[in-house]
C-alpha cells in the first residue's frame, strides 16, 4: 500500500460522511443543514480524488427547509461555550441494493421560538436508479422520532430502520424497526438496541454483518473533543448486543494533533480486502477550525470473528488503490442544470437567480442574510480551500433607478444567521462596508469606506482572500481573525453573494470564483 495525502478527503463543509462501493466507484453523501440543494453526492475510483456529482434533494418540491433556524445553545459538557445547533438535513446513509441507490435522512425542524432542547422530526427515504444524472425520487416519509438513521439488509432481503430516537431530556438511544422502503411502513415494532457506553449522544449508527455476527457502529460523547466511536455485536439482529471489551474501537483525537474532533463515520471494505473508515473531523491549529467539520479517512483492520480497530486519523492515509489518473465520468446530469456547486440558503425563490455561467443575475428581496424567517437572495458555494481567494465584480447598473431601493449588496462569507462577514455596497450611504457579525460571541464590527460620486458605468469587485488565520477582503476594509467565526456548530463556510432591497431590483455580477 502507498502511504498518500489524502486529508481532508472532501475539504470544507462536509460533516457526517456515509459511503457506499458500487461497481468500482465509491460514493459518498454528507449532512447539509440548512443549505439548498442539499445532502451533496461525491464519487471517487481511489479515494484521493473526489467529484461532486450531484445533491439528493435538489428540488425544491422535494421537502421544505423553512423550519431551519439556529439554535445558539450551551453544551451541557461546557456550559461557558455556546452550540450552534442548526436545523435541517442530518446525518443521511447512502446505501445500494440490486439496482437502486438509496439515502435516507431527518430534515430536523428548528422553529421560531421553540425551547432550546425542543425539536421536531421529519425522516424520509430518497432513491434513484442511476446516480450519474442527479435524478433522485421524492421524499417516502416514515415515523421515527430521532435522527442519524441508517439502513441495513439482511441476507434474507430484509430491510431494517436503525436510528438514534430521542428521549426526554435530550437524550438519545438507538433503536430499530423494520420498514417498507416502498411506503416508509413499519414492518415490526421499534426496538432498543442500545445506549452506548457512556450514554453521552449517542449517535451515528451502522449494522455490518460479518462471520456470522451483526456488528452495530455507533459514536458517542459529542460531536467535538469527546466525540469517540464505540462498537457492539450480536449473533441476532434484534440483539441482544454485547459491548466490545476493547472500546473504544476509535479513541477520542489527541488535542495535540492536527485532525480533531474526529467520530461519526462509516467503515467500509476496499476491493483489496482493505478496511477503512470515512468519518467527520476538523483540522484544528491555535483554536481555529474555521473550515468546520470536513470528510476525513483512515485505515482499520478487522480480524476474523473479532472487532475492528480503526487508525487514528492523520493527514495521510494507506491506501491500497492506485491513481491511474484522471478517471471519465459518466455524463448523464443534464446540461442545461446549474452547477452542482451552487448553494443557497434554505428555501430559494428560484425566479430570483439567472445564471449564465459564472454571470449572475440576482434579484433583490427585503429579507436579509441574518435572519431565518423569509428567503434570502444569496448564492454561494462552499469554502474548499484554507489559503485562498474569492471574488464577484458587481456590474453597472443605472443609479437613478436604484434611488429609494435601500439596495444592499455583496460577497458574503456565511455559516449562519447568527454568524457571516461581508463587503457590501450600501447604494443609499454610497459607500462601502465591511461588517462582521458572531451573535454567540456577541461579535459585531463595522467599518466603512466613502465611494465618492459612482458613475454610471463603474462596477466593483468585491474579493475576499484567506488564510488559516483571517478571513480578508483585500486589506482596504479590515483583516478579520478566523478565530471570530470558529465555534462549536455543525457547518462549514460558504462564501455567496447576495441582495437585499427594499425594492425588487436586479443586480448583475459576473467572474464570481469560490476557491
Amino acid at each position: 500500500m502507498e502511504q498518500v495525502r489524502v486529508n481532508p478527503v472532501i475539504p470544507g463543509f462536509a460533516p457526517d460522511p456515509s459511503i457506499v462501493y458500487v461497481d468500482g466507484t465509491y460514493f459518498l453523501v454528507n449532512s447539509s443543514f440548512h443549505v439548498f440543494p442539499g445532502l451533496p453526492v461525491y464519487a471517487s475510483k481511489d479515494l484521493r480524488r473526489w467529484n461532486h456529482i450531484g445533491n439528493a434533494l435538489n428540488r425544491t418540491r422535494q421537502l421544505s427547509l423553512r423550519h431551519s433556524v439556529t439554535k445558539i445553545v450551551a453544551d451541557p459538557t461546557v456550559p461557558e461555550d455556546k452550540v450552534l445547533a442548526q436545523g435541517g438535513l442530518y446525518a443521511p446513509t447512502i446505501r445500494y441494493h440490486k439496482g437502486t441507490f438509496y439515502i435516507v435522512c431527518t430534515n430536523v425542524l428548528h422553529k421560531q421560538f421553540q425551547a432550546p432542547d425542543v425539536s421536531e422530526y421529519e425522516n424520509f427515504i430518497l432513491s434513484t436508479t442511476d446516480i450519474w444524472a442527479d435524478e433522485w425520487s421524492d421524499p417516502v416519509f416514515y415515523d421515527f422520532n430521532g435522527i442519524d438513521t441508517s439502513l441495513f439488509w439482511d441476507d434474507d432481503d430484509r430491510v431494517y430502520l436503525t436510528g438514534a430516537a430521542s428521549s426526554p431530556n435530550a437524550e438519545t438511544k438507538i433503536r430499530q424497526f423494520e420498514i417498507d422502503l416502498k411506503t416508509g411502513a413499519k414492518l415490526s415494532e421499534e426496538r432498543l438496541l442500545w445506549e452506548g457506553v457512556t450514554k453521552v449522544y449517542p449517535e451515528g449508527p451502522h449494522i455490518y454483518k460479518k462471520d456470522g455476527w451483526y456488528y452495530l457502529l455507533i459514536a458517542e460523547g459529542g460531536c467535538f473533543a469527546n466525540h469517540h466511536t464505540i462498537m457492539s455485536r450480536s449473533l441476532d439482529i434484534w440483539g441482544p448486543y454485547e459491548v466490545n471489551p476493547a472500546n473504544p474501537v476509535m479513541k477520542k483525537a489527541d488535542p495535540s494533533k492536527y485532525i480533531q474532533h474526529t467520530g461519526h463515520g462509516d467503515l467500509f471494505q476496499s476491493p483489496s480486502g482493505q478496511w477503512y473508515f470515512v468519518c467527520l473531523g476538523v483540522r484544528k491549529t491555535n483554536g481555529r477550525f474555521v473550515m468546520g467539520r470536513e470528510s476525513v479517512l483512515t485505515t482499520a483492520t478487522w480480524p476474523e470473528g473479532g472487532y475492528p480497530r480503526i487508525d487514528p486519523v492523520q493527514i495521510g492515509a494507506l491506501l491500497a488503490i492506485k491513481g491511474d489518473g484522471l478517471p471519465v465520468w459518466p455524463a448523464r446530469r443534464m446540461a442545461d442544470r446549474s452547477d452542482v456547486a451552487f448553494v443557497h440558503i434554505r428555501d430559494p425563490i428560484e425566479g430570483n437567480y439567472k445564471l449564465n455561467g459564472n454571470n449572475i443575475t440576482l434579484t433583490a428581496t427585503k429579507a436579509d442574510v441574518s435572519q431565518a424567517e423569509e428567503p434570502v437572495t444569496f448564492i454561494g458555494k462552499r469554502q474548499r480551500r484554507l489559503k485562498g481567494s474569492s471574488s464577484a465584480v458587481l456590474g453597472s447598473s443605472v443609479r437613478s433607478e436604484l434611488k429609494g431601493s435601500a439596495l444592499k449588496t455583496g460577497l458574503c462569507y456565511y455559516k449562519d444567521e447568527h454568524r457571516f462577514v461581508r463587503a457590501f455596497l450600501d447604494m443609499e450611504a454610497g459607500e462601502v462596508v465591511l461588517e462582521v457579525v458572531n451573535k454567540a460571541r456577541s461579535i459585531r464590527l463595522r467599518t466603512t469606506r466613502r465611494l465618492g460620486v459612482l458613475e454610471e458605468d463603474a462596477s466593483i469587485i468585491f474579493s475576499i482572500d484567506y488564510i488559516n488565520k483571517s478571513v480578508e477582503p483585500k486589506k482596504e476594509l479590515g483583516r478579520v481573525d478566523t478565530l471570530d467565526l470558529t465555534g462549536f456548530d455543525f457547518v462549514g463556510p460558504i462564501i455567496g453573494i447576495y441582495a437585499t432591497s427594499d425594492m425588487e431590483v436586479e443586480v448583475r455580477y459576473s467572474r464570481f470564483i469560490v476557491e
